[in-house]
């Protein structure tokens, strides 16, 4: 997901606890007061896909995914205080503080995917979250099957805790090994054009010399 808002350009969380500050929050509540332009002190299904269109890319199946997940009391909207939580993931992931967020507020992450109730999350419900914190698919099957010892394709709340920070490890390790192939590319191709300029330079060389060496009759 990529935040594309400049108003959450200017939103930050605090340093210590990971949620927004006294100033960012009374911003959040009057923009969650214009979305709500009934009044109704909710937002339902359209505001809230206006709202995540206008500022991600996120598609619009995601959007309804996260909305579901969002709707935490099932009212079919979302109040000010579940707005709040996605308001601080977006700026989180803007601010590129997506760890530091999930290492305060792992426990709320849980209790968000915990759908059913069941004290467990399944590998499907822990890719929603994935797309908010950006996590890829790679990463997600990777450490899911480490962990899913038991084959149940669930993770309970110890398993979760572990499994979300494994998950933030192997994406970051992905990305560097994306990031060492690039490297690697771009050294090659620099690599293969400063050995044609100096067999260029080389085959001149050596046609300046062949006729230095050649005397007049």
């Amino acid at each position: 997901m990529k935040v594309m808002s400049k108003l959450l350009n200017h939103l930050h969380l605090d340093p210590k606890y990971c949620v927004l500050n006294v100033q960012s929050a009374q911003v959040v509540y009057e923009l969650f007061k214009l979305i709500d332009f009934r009044g109704t002190g909710a937002l339902d299904d359209i505001q809230f896909t206006s709202f995540l269109q206008s500022v991600t890319n996120l598609s619009q199946s995601h959007i309804e995914k996260i909305f579901y997940i969002f709707d935490l009391d099932r009212s079919g909207s979302v109040e000010f205080d579940e707005f709040y939580l996605l308001v601080c993931i977006l700026v989180a992931v803007n601010n590129n503080e997506e760890k530091q967020f999930m290492y305060r507020h792992w426990n709320t992450c849980f209790e968000l995917l915990d759908e059913d109730g069941s004290k467990s999350v399944s590998k499907n419900e822990f890719e929603t979250l994935g797309v908010l914190f950006n996590f890829g698919s790679r990463a997600v099957n990777k450490i899911f099957n480490e962990f899913d010892v038991s084959g149940t394709r669930e993770m309970n709340y110890n398993e979760f805790k572990l499994f979300m920070f494994a998950a933030m490890d192997t994406e970051i390790e992905i990305e560097k090994q994306n990031e060492r192939k690039k490297k690697e590319r771009t050294t090659n191709d620099t690599t293969a054009q400063l050995k044609y300029i100096a067999d260029y330079l080389n085959k001149k060389r050596a046609k300046s010399k062949k006729k230095k060496t050649i005397q007049p009759i």
